[in-house]
């Protein structure tokens, strides 16, 4: 690589950053225009858009250190989103299964989107891979947590009421895991 390559992808992330610094001015700035405290309302955005910046960081960067870069951008991003959800939902107890989202599906969404940007199948196979793998792990752990343990407040053994549907919703992403992945396989 050139210093000709290397001037133009700088250029392409500081442009991306202004971008965002921008983006985050303009939500602050209509926050305080009509009086909401964006600070108690948005503050999972101080997680997502450093995440976002490494995950264009790392699409932008060449070699193993763009693939790590945008696997940690995925990883980041993916916690605030968790963050923002538990935020407006008020269920920080959530984290006791939602840590399978934000390790195992941020960072597939890492790879998979270099995988794709870069035309690397294997990279985006991978990903795909864990995306599906923590979003069955999510789904167990949920169902576990959520209906057997009860951290959410229901009474413990109300899973009659929600089995059935997890067992639909498991089997449907199992097939449609297999459906989506198999096509990828020459």
């Amino acid at each position: 690589m050139d210093n000709n390559d290397a001037t133009r992808r700088w250029r392409g992330g500081e442009a991306a950053l202004g971008g965002l610094l921008v983006l985050l001015g303009l939500v602050v700035l209509a926050g305080q225009a009509v009086d909401l405290e964006v600070g108690r309302v948005a503050w999972p955005l101080f997680v997502i858009v450093p995440g976002l910046a490494l995950l264009g960081l790392g699409l932008a960067s060449a070699g193993r250190p763009g693939e790590v870069l945008a696997t940690v951008g995925g990883v980041v991003t993916m916690a605030g989103v968790v963050l923002g959800v538990q935020n407006a939902t008020d269920r920080f107890d959530t984290w006791a299964y939602a840590w399978a989202l934000v390790l195992v599906v941020g960072a597939g969404i890492g790879r998979w989107l270099v995988g794709v940007v870069r035309g690397r199948s294997d990279l985006a196979a991978s990903g795909g891979w864990l995306m599906a793998v923590g979003l069955a792990g999510f789904l167990v752990l949920a169902v576990f947590f959520e209906v057997v343990v009860g951290i959410g407040g229901r009474p413990v053994g109300s899973g009659g009421r929600y089995g059935l549907a997890a067992l639909m919703i498991g089997a449907g992403l199992v097939l449609l895991g297999r459906r989506l992945l198999g096509a990828r396989r020459p």
